[in-house]
């Protein structure tokens, strides 16, 4: 039997050890433990990012992954995560997603790259499951970006904390971590 895969999408910015979403990854690894593969792929042009790049390498690594990965956004990460999922292309092969200090785009011009697409999700869309989490003392992203998706994808499951910051590098993962086991 093999271990169930987390593939792990970082937030923008360095990823090196103890920068942007590494911290997160770590604890996450620790907490998962051993049973799990925790993949954290690094995503090209960290510093200047494109949606377009990030969703090509978030194609190829699950193109080497079998069915039941569960895909663990975050910040930016989320967002690419989000959208390859509103893209339609992954929905069978995906045990669920799980998103952390996640921006909410809007419709300016700079913003619809990394924004949902409009009338995303109708009705009829059949969606993985979708845990949502963001830190009330987010340093980064408003909380109120949770509000804004929680609307937007009734069917998920919103989860509030505090003392997590945004870097998810401190404060309690035990609603993250039963998240991404329960997929």
């Amino acid at each position: 039997m093999t271990s169930p895969v987390v593939l792990f999408v970082h937030s923008a910015g360095p990823q090196g050890p103890g920068e942007g979403s590494e911290p997160l990854v770590r604890r996450l690894r620790e907490e998962l433990g051993p049973e799990y593969e925790v993949l954290f792929p690094k995503m090209p042009g960290t510093e200047e990012p494109h949606y377009e790049p990030w969703r090509d390498r978030l194609s190829a690594e699950l193109a080497g992954l079998g069915k039941g990965v569960v895909i663990f956004g975050h910040s930016l990460g989320g967002s690419v995560a989000l959208k390859y999922v509103a893209e339609g292309t992954v929905v069978d092969r995906v045990a669920g997603l799980v998103v952390a200090a996640t921006p909410y785009w809007g419709s300016s011009e700079w913003e619809r790259e990394w924004a949902l697409p409009e009338g995303w999700p109708a009705e009829e869309t059949r969606l993985p499951p979708i845990f949502l989490f963001h830190s009330r003392d987010d340093e980064e992203i408003p909380f109120a970006h949770l509000d804004l998706y929680a609307k937007r994808l009734p069917d998920s499951e919103v989860h509030p904390l505090d003392g997590n910051g945004h870097l998810f590098d401190r404060g309690d993962l035990t609603e993250v971590v039963a998240a991404a086991r329960s997929l």
